[in-house]
């Protein structure tokens, strides 16, 4: 803490023989401590009577009693009493002394430092809105205190920088014109770097807040809406409470009571409140002007809502194929006119998908067009196949209804793979089996024809191949073809290609296949003799002479719903003829069997297919002892006897009519042969005769016998009991046995030859 002192020269005033006043050095009583008594004294050396004495801090007069000062003054000295000096009573300090004559001055300057004091706390302020506002904050002390100003946001103090609509000075701050922007709780810190610092939070207050809309002029003031959709449009409005709210739509007042299909809803918010207006289901009578009206008893305003109510566009018109080739085509439409819909079309979107078989569509491609266009090039689309396309317009609602769908078939092209699975097997000395599966489905680029089997001797590389034509049997089937006439035990090159309406396709890489040097075995026959529950018996019969060149049997077989076979090794004893049972089948299934003989030089063609159905289990059958009860006498109770009475009533009258209608047929019978031949001629030429077509007895007579059906019986009888324990549905199939293997469900052996 430091004094400085600083004097001023006395003023000496003369005039005419009268003195003005002359003032002596300013001094303090004693030196100056902060919390301690002080004074100053000023003191007239000269002046002609009287005198007035005043006091001035910072060029402002000292009144009595300010801020722990007093002043006490006689006719020519006064003294300036500081009771608690502080370092806010730093400054220079002025004693003035005047009579009629003139006046003098003396000054002194206090420099105290210490923490600052209070000038100008600001407190809570209410300020109504528009008006203007001002507080101040300020502190005195040495070193002169600096004012800083905050407001309160969120959960934290911010420095203020920019008030809006307003000023901040150094210990002022001024709002302009008031609005509910400068609402909010502030705060002000005098600090001169020695503490305590100066703190004081208060409130900013606005009121008399008129009514007034938010996002008047924004984006939200034109709505549009789907027809059938719901429809919500509001005005959030700030201001003081009370708030009235109206909706006006052509100069009539909205409301739920006359306009059942309408809702209006007030929900408050901070600033005010927020009306809705809500349509359930927007018709076309909605469209129009809506206006939002909101009042308080400081002002109003109003807000205008434009609401379209729109539909997606119509169908396109003629929308058609103008040229379609191999991999593209060109579509076209009429435009939509402006009128047809209320919103500008914004494009077309193109849907067309490719038509694998009636009924059976493929994956949905889209293509987006720009509303400047009527009509479009399709690309990379596949060859040789049948699309389906159609049309749609898009507005801001989003698509429209669809066009009408128009089929259209791009070109063909050769196709662009080759078959797969090419397999060539000897079938005898002059006999070669080709099996294929056709090329992948994309690579047909058309509809298959047929192919081309090609085939040459092996070593005569300089040769063509020779072709054989082979119609297509479908798209996923497994094909067929026999080579014959062809040389004994020679090595053959095999290939095949496909063809369509544009050409073929590449050929499979060539495969080599050898003639046998002998003859297979010739087709066994095969029949059914017996089913039971859970078995059936079979028979095969060899031709004659062919004994001798079978080295074994093996049978093929399934459930009627099975896709593949299951082949078991056939027990062969040497006989021409000979019945094995199939047991621990399913009841009530029916099954297929045929039978193939092999050699050494390869397999037989297979037996005809012959198909059984084993029996219900007597559970499930009807018999006629179930009538009687074993456990009477006669015929059990007396509702057992009526029963039986029944019974035998019914078939004496079937009897009777089968009788009757014997009688009948063989009088019409001897009638017949005793007319003239004329008129049997007549009636014959007339169509009147009847004719009993014999049907030729299919498969064998089988017989259903009650078994128990629990009881695990061998697969076959003879000597594969020991071989096959197990029901046939729990047989497992040794992929290494080339006896037991599955078959291709769409092997040539399900039809075979």
């Amino acid at each position: 803490m430091f004094l400085v002192l600083c004097f001023s020269i006395p003023l000496i005033i003369s005039t005419y023989g009268q003195e003005g006043p002359k003032v002596s050095l300013l001094t303090p009583s004693i030196k100056p401590k902060i919390g301690s008594k002080s004074s100053l004294t000023c003191q007239a050396l000269s002046g002609t009577l009287p005198l007035q004495i005043s006091w001035f801090k910072d060029g402002k007069e000292i009144r009595e009693e300010v801020n722990s000062m007093r002043i006490r003054t006689n006719e020519d000295i006064s003294n300036l009493v500081i009771d608690s000096i502080s370092s806010s009573h730093s400054g220079n300090y002025t004693c003035k002394i005047s009579n009629r004559f003139g006046s003098d001055f003396g000054s002194i300057e206090l420099k105290l430092e210490g923490p600052p004091s209070w000038n100008d706390k600001p407190e809570n302020i209410k300020i109504r809105y528009g008006e203007y506002g001002l507080i101040k904050c300020s502190g005195k002390g040495w070193p002169k205190p600096k004012v800083e100003w905050k407001i309160f946001k969120g959960s934290s103090w911010l420095r203020l920088d920019n008030l809006g609509d307003g000023i901040i000075e150094s210990d002022s701050l001024i709002i302009e014109k008031a609005s509910t922007q400068h609402s909010g709780r502030y705060g002000c810190t005098v600090t001169n770097g020695i503490e305590p610092h100066l703190i004081s939070e208060f409130n900013i207050e606005i009121e008399g807040f008129p009514a007034k809309l938010k996002n008047k002029n924004t984006a939200s003031s034109s709505v549009s809406v789907k027809k059938g959709n719901k429809l919500e449009i509001d005005c959030e409005v700030e201001g003081d409470k009370p708030i009235n709210m109206n909706w006006i739509k052509n100069s009539i007042t909205q409301n739920k009571f006359d306009n059942p299909r309408l809702d209006i809803n007030e929900l408050p918010t901070v600033d005010g409140i927020k009306s809705i207006l809500t349509i359930k289901s927007a018709d076309s009578v909605d469209d129009g002007v809506y206006q939002c009206q909101a009042e308080n008893k400081y002002g109003k305003d109003e807000k205008t809502i434009k609401v379209t109510i729109v539909e997606p566009p119509p169908s396109p018109q003629s929308f058609m194929v103008h040229q379609a080739w191999s991999r593209s085509v060109n579509v076209g439409w009429s435009k939509l006119s402006s009128s047809s819909s209320k919103t500008p079309i914004l494009g077309y979107v193109i849907r067309y998908w490719k038509t694998s078989s009636p009924g059976i569509n493929e994956q949905l491609h889209e293509v987006n067009v720009s509303a400047s266009m009527n009509s479009y090039l399709i690309k990379d689309i596949e060859p040789g196949t049948m699309f389906e396309a159609t049309l749609m317009a898009v507005n801001e609602v989003g698509l429209g209804s669809p066009s009408r769908v128009i089929s259209f078939t791009t070109g063909e092209e050769e196709p662009s793979s080759a078959p797969v699975d090419l397999v060539a097997t000897p079938r005898g000395p002059s006999t070669i089996r080709i099996t294929w599966r056709p090329p992948p489905r994309d690579s047909h680029n058309g509809k298959l024809l047929g192919y081309y089997v090609g085939y040459r001797r092996a070593d005569d590389y300089k040769s063509t191949h020779f072709f054989k034509t082979v119609d297509s049997l479908g798209p996923n089937v497994t094909h067929e073809y026999l080579l014959t006439s062809l040389t004994k035990a020679t090595d053959y090159s095999i290939t095949v290609k496909a063809f369509n309406s544009a050409g073929s396709g590449p050929a499979y890489q060539e495969i080599t296949v050898a003639t046998l040097a002998g003859d297979v075995a010739p087709s066994p026959r095969l029949h059914i003799t017996q089913t039971t529950v859970d078995s059936i018996t079979l028979k095969y019969t060899l031709p004659q002479g062919a004994l001798g060149s079978i080295d074994h049997l093996d049978l093929h077989f399934k459930e009627d719903d099975e896709p593949h076979w299951r082949s078991i090794d056939f027990f062969f004893d040497g006989k021409e003829t000979a019945e094995y049972t199939l047991s621990g089948l399913n009841p009530s299934m029916v099954y297929k069997f045929y039978l193939t003989a092999s050699n050494s030089h390869g397999a037989s063609d297979p037996s005809s297919i012959v198909t059984a159905k084993t029996s219900r289990p007597a559970r499930d059958a009807f018999t006629f002892g179930s009538v009687f009860d074993p456990a009477s006498d006669a015929f059990g109770s007396y509702w057992n006897m009526i029963t039986v009475l029944s019974i035998t009533i019914a078939v004496a009258i079937i009897i009777i009519v089968i009788v009757i209608a014997f009688v009948f047929v063989r009088k019409a019978q001897l009638e017949a042969a005793t007319k003239p031949a004329y008129e049997f001629s007549l009636a014959s030429q007339a169509g009147t005769l009847g004719y009993n077509q014999s049907i030729p007895p299919t498969g064998t007579v089988r017989r259903f016998v009650d078994i128990d059906v629990n009881t695990n019986k061998p697969l076959m009888h003879g000597s594969l009991v020991d071989e096959y324990p197990t029901p046939y549905s729990k047989l497992t199939v040794d992929g290494n046995n080339k006896h037991s293997v599955l078959v291709d469900h769409n092997h040539v052996y399900d039809c075979p030859r």
